[in-house]
């Protein structure tokens, strides 16, 4: 697991010992970032960030502001190593505005209450099959707090077992604008309905 591009690309990152992740793999982050495009000042904010591969591979393309969220203790100390190395690769550069909050994914509107409306990209890689009553990808799908912070202009990118049927629009908020299969992954790329 590494970052692909950027300025700190090619750095390699770490992952929880005897944890179950899920990483994303290279060819599919290849695939999301090249169908996203210049991040350069864009707001990035990375659910269920798990290592941060996600929303450290888009500081390094660029992005001018980077919230990780991350709700497991073992995952956010990994995360944090991980941005050190980044920072590292990038030459220590002052002032970084990239950040990880220890907090649940299904609370991101109180937890970054001052990036409503001004995401550009919102990055969500939920457990494929949470156990019933947990948050993932269909809850956050369905979440009006959620959307509401969002706001029309950010793009939502999910990747989601590709076995699950998730509720798009109308019976949810969010339409998709595309959809990329992987194998047993898929990615979507969507924007809230009009």
């Amino acid at each position: 697991m590494r970052i692909i591009s950027g300025a700190a690309g090619g750095i390699r990152l770490n992952a929880p010992t005897g944890q179950t992740l899920r990483p994303t793999e290279d060819r599919v982050k290849e695939a999301l970032f090249a169908t996203i495009g210049n991040l350069s000042n864009s707001v990035v904010v990375d659910l269920f960030a798990g290592t941060g591969a996600l929303g450290l591979e888009a500081f390094s393309r660029g992005a001018k502001c980077v919230r990780l969220i991350e709700r497991a203790p073992a995952h956010c100390k990994v995360i944090r190593q991980n941005l050190l190395a980044v920072l590292k690769a990038m030459g220590n550069p002052p002032a970084p505005d990239i950040d990880l909050l220890c907090g649940d994914a299904a609370r991101t509107p109180a937890l970054l209450p001052q990036l409503a409306g001004r995401c550009d990209l919102i990055l969500a890689d939920p457990p494929y099959h949470p156990p019933v009553g947990d948050y993932g990808a269909r809850e956050l799908l369905l979440d009006s707090a959620f959307a509401a912070w969002a706001g029309p202009q950010a793009i939502l990118v999910l990747e989601f077992g590709a076995d699950v049927e998730l509720p798009w629009s109308p019976d949810s908020p969010w339409r998709t604008l595309k959809i990329k299969t992987f194998g047993t992954r898929a990615l979507a790329f969507a924007r809230l309905a009009e």
